[in-house]
């Protein structure tokens, strides 16, 4: 359990933990926690599952409407943002060698959820004018067949999207570990991503993509145990990549192949979420060392307040 203060101090047994790390030390390190603490993250991880089962079902019965997306996004966005609090809670505890629970690392979450909702709604308005931009350049190029607004989206709002997914990439951890509210938390996430904006993109580029690589690799191993069994009804190993990772619709005869592989799909996007949260928060500790001199700064100063 959380102490009553809700917080927690670092004494120099945790030191050696909280050095600079290069890459391979970040995704080692971000596998490694997830392993040895599978069980306290798959608890937190059911909340996510609950968001992906209910947008499932949203965009079912929304299945005519062209505001879909948006609706369901808006419905699992505070369970979403719970469970990924609630994961870097138990990442910052578990990396510095301290128990939690992960009813508690929910519990911990909760009084935050307003703040991380707010920097949510700030992150997605920030990236609303190129979106806009995107749509109205596809919208040309049916009217016109002319490729020049969609080029220039690419040049322009491309970069901008990027820029601020990185510069802000440690809001939740400023929320949850620093204790930052609204504005603040992105601003301290800017902070920690200065002067080294390509080094924290190219880390999360890796992070990401190890993530996403395990999921594709699992689901489209399944799909191929599937074809072999001539279970799938026609689907071949071309549809199963596009499904999997172009996400087109599965075209199957096969009602019982279109559960296995969609249940298998919500299962594995829950089972990856942690992998990249875990490695962000690893990030953060290697940003605060180099950048702060965090490892020396607790242990010459009052200690800190982790989460």
């Amino acid at each position: 359990m959380l102490e009553t203060s809700n917080t927690l101090h670092v004494d120099n047994n945790d030191l050696s933990k909280l050095r600079p790390m290069g890459v391979t030390d970040i995704l080692d390190g971000t596998f490694s926690l997830y392993r040895r603490h599978f069980s306290l993250f798959i608890g937190i991880v059911l909340v996510y599952f609950i968001a992906i089962i209910i947008e499932y079902a949203l965009k079912g019965l929304l299945s005519g409407s062209k505001l879909k997306v948006i609706i369901a996004a808006i419905v699992t966005m505070p369970l979403i943002l719970l469970s990924m609090g609630g994961i870097v809670v138990a990442a910052t505890r578990t990396y510095l060698g301290r128990e939690i629970t992960s009813l508690a690392s929910l519990k911990h979450t909760l009084p935050k959820l307003w703040t991380l909702i707010y920097c949510r709604l700030l992150w997605l308005l920030a990236m609303m004018g190129p979106i806009i931009f995107l749509f109205l350049s596809l919208g040309f190029v049916r009217r016109t067949g002319s490729f020049a607004l969609p080029i220039l989206f690419a040049v322009t709002c491309v970069p901008i999207m990027i820029y601020i997914s990185v510069r802000w990439v440690f809001y939740i951890e400023a929320a949850m570990i620093e204790d930052y509210s609204g504005v603040s938390a992105l601003r301290r996430s800017g902070e920690l991503v200065q002067e080294s904006w390509w080094k924290v993109c190219l880390i999360v580029v890796m992070i990401v993509l190890s993530s996403y690589a395990v999921r594709y690799i699992l689901e489209i191993s399944l799909g191929m145990v599937l074809i072999a069994t001539n279970l799938t009804s026609g689907v071949d190993f071309r549809a199963i990549i596009e499904w999997s990772i172009l996400d087109k619709v599965l075209d199957t005869g096969s009602y019982p192949f279109y559960i296995v592989m969609t249940c298998a799909q919500m299962l594995l996007k829950a089972l990856v979420l942690p992998i990249w949260i875990i490695g962000v928060v690893l990030l953060y500790f290697d940003r605060r060392v180099r950048k702060e001199g965090y490892d020396l700064e607790i242990s010459t100063n009052r200690p800190d307040i982790l989460v």
